[in-house]
Order: structure tokens, then sequence, then C-alpha cells
């Protein structure tokens, strides 16, 4: 997480901001509700004064949205030698958010909460998922330009079958036996087999 300087105050200490949101991500995964939670409850478990929290966030929708954005991390680089590889790799991206439980229960606390919080889930679709589903559609484009995926292939419903194993598993937590990177390579591997030109 970046160092924030605020025009006229002092800069952001990035270890307490780290420690808030692995706070958020330890308080939920042990099952906290996202609603349940209060600022106070927060800052205790990260060890720090509330003022050092509400210098940062004002609300809880806020922070909420900065954890959201810490467990979805940086998009992968499209540049392998194929279409299939790079949509590989943005599978395995999701398989590794999924198979880290904290971030599993963080998602899974926002769309148990949605009607609770409507704008930090409009914000989430709006800011973090819909530009990881855009690159993903550049991919699919990019393989309908390269004839690796036939050019009458409907690219929404390509990138929900490819992404829809992962959400299945973090909604059954049945995550155990589940390799990013092996997982992520057969599911690429089966719904290109069905996407190629015939």
């Amino acid at each position: 997480m970046e160092t924030i300087e605020r025009p006229g105050g002092r800069q952001r200490d990035p270890q307490t901001d780290v420690a808030l949101v692995e706070a958020v991500l330890d308080l939920v995964g042990a099952g906290a509700t996202l609603s349940g939670l209060s600022l106070v409850a927060i800052a205790k478990q990260a060890g720090v004064s509330r003022n050092s929290l509400y210098r940062r966030w004002k609300t809880k929708d806020a922070l909420y949205l900065d954890v959201l954005d810490s467990i979805n991390g940086p998009l992968p680089e499209f540049i392998g030698p194929t279409v299939l590889d790079d949509i590989a790799e943005h599978v395995a991206v999701l398989a590794e958010r999924t198979v880290d439980k904290r971030a599993s229960r963080m998602r899974l606390a926002l769309n148990a909460e949605a009607e609770v919080f409507p704008e930090l889930h409009r914000r989430y679709f709006e800011e973090i998922v819909t530009p990881r589903r855009e690159a993903m559609f550049n991919a699919i484009r990019r393989g309908i330009e390269t004839g690796e995926i036939r050019p009458d292939i409907d690219i929404a419903l390509v990138n929900e079958v490819l992404v829809s194993p992962m959400l299945a598993r973090m909604a059954s937590r049945n995550l155990d036996d589940l390799d990013p990177v092996t997982t992520s390579r057969r599911i690429t591997q089966l719904v290109l087999d069905g996407a190629r030109p015939r």
C-alpha cells in the first residue's frame, strides 16, 4: 500500500495502513460481519489509536474499499506467447485470491451485506472488478484477432465460464486441493478448446 501525502498534513505511515487493513481481514476471517465491526474495534485489533484510523478513513465504506483493493493485487501483464497463457495467468490470480481464506471471506462478507453497504458494493464492482473484467475481455479479443478464438464467440459469456469455477469454490469453501496454477490452466484449456475456430 502506498504512502499518501495529505496537503498541509503529515505523511501517512504505510505500516499503520497495512496494520489496519490486516486487522479488518483478521476480524472478518474470524467471523465478524462488516456491519458488526466498529472503527474502534478495528483500531484496537491493529494496535493503533482511533485518531490514526480516523485520519485515514472517515467511514467504514472507505476503509473496506481499500481492504478489498488490497486483496486483489495488481493485474498480471498480458505478455504470454499465446492467449491461452495470458488468460490462464489471469485466472490464476483469481485462484490465488480464492485460496486465501481471509480474502475469500472478505468478498463473501461484502456479498452477504450488499444491501447494507450499497455504495461500497457499487464502488467495488466499478473500481476493482470492472477493470479486471475489461482486461480479460481484451485478452479474449486478442485471441480473436490472432485466430486462437473464433470471432462469433460471446466474450462476456467466455469470461463468466472462466471465472465461475473459482467463484463456486470460494462460495463452497472447498479450497484444500486447489492449486492455482494447475487449476487455472485446466479451466482455461477446457474453455478455449470449446471456443477455438471450427
